[in-house]
């Protein structure tokens, strides 16, 4: 069964052992966190570290991927880790119920960003600066969504986030969130697989109502 598990991905056994290898913190196991949980151990992640302090609750439902009405008042992060233990039996899952601290990327690969708040993103890109860490973005508000890639020579998310107002309950649409947590999901496969990407020099941002994709490349300081 192991053999047949990622036969369609049509990657190499090198890459595919790359992956296996790898570990991938997720901070933030919503909507986004959740969504791109699931893609990635589709893909073959071999180990990961959950964290989120919340429990799912009815205004989840709408788009968070393991939210149902059986999981309504559990914990997010415990909810995800048994999800990807469904998934693939063989995973290593950590999972910590608690908002992000060091020991949430520590021995990480990468990390992803599930977050909602600007300010907690902004920590989170300094965190991971600190343990030489890159960082997926990835944000949404209704019909709109960005991603980026945080790799600490290029200090995206002060870019975004230098003197602007969050929204801490932002509206959010199902499919943005599916579209922004396939394209974290992509850049996070492209930098464990050493390929690049033209993310790390900027953002890509969406607005699906009118159907408009823009690329924003950007000199760092």
């Amino acid at each position: 069964m192991e053999a047949e598990r990622y036969i369609r991905n049509g990657l190499s056994p090198a890459e595919q052992e790359a992956l296996a290898q790898a570990t991938v913190a997720i901070i933030g196991c919503g909507g986004l966190g959740g969504r791109c949980a699931e893609l990635l151990v589709r893909l073959g992640i071999g180990s990961f570290l959950l964290t989120d302090p919340d429990t799912f609750t009815d205004s989840n439902l709408n788009r968070q991927i393991f939210c149902t009405s059986q999981t309504i008042g559990l914990d997010k992060a415990f909810v995800v880790a048994d999800e990807l233990r469904k998934i693939n039996p063989q995973v290593t899952v950590d999972f910590y119920v608690q908002s992000f601290a060091e020991r949430s990327i520590e021995n990480a690969d990468l990390v992803i960003d599930g977050l909602d708040s600007g300010d907690d993103r902004v920590r989170l890109a300094e965190l991971c600066r600190k343990h030489s860490i890159p960082l997926i973005h990835g944000a949404v508000q209704g019909w709109y969504g960005q991603t980026g890639v945080d790799q600490g020579t290029n200090p995206l998310l002060n870019t975004l986030y230098a003197n602007v107002e969050t929204d801490n309950a932002p509206k959010v649409l199902p499919m943005t969130v599916a579209l922004i947590a396939a394209l974290q999901a992509t850049e996070a496969c492209k930098f464990l697989l050493q390929k690049q990407s033209v993310l790390t020099q900027g953002w890509m941002q969406c607005d699906l109502l009118h159907t408009d994709f823009d690329k924003i490349l950007q000199e760092y300081p």
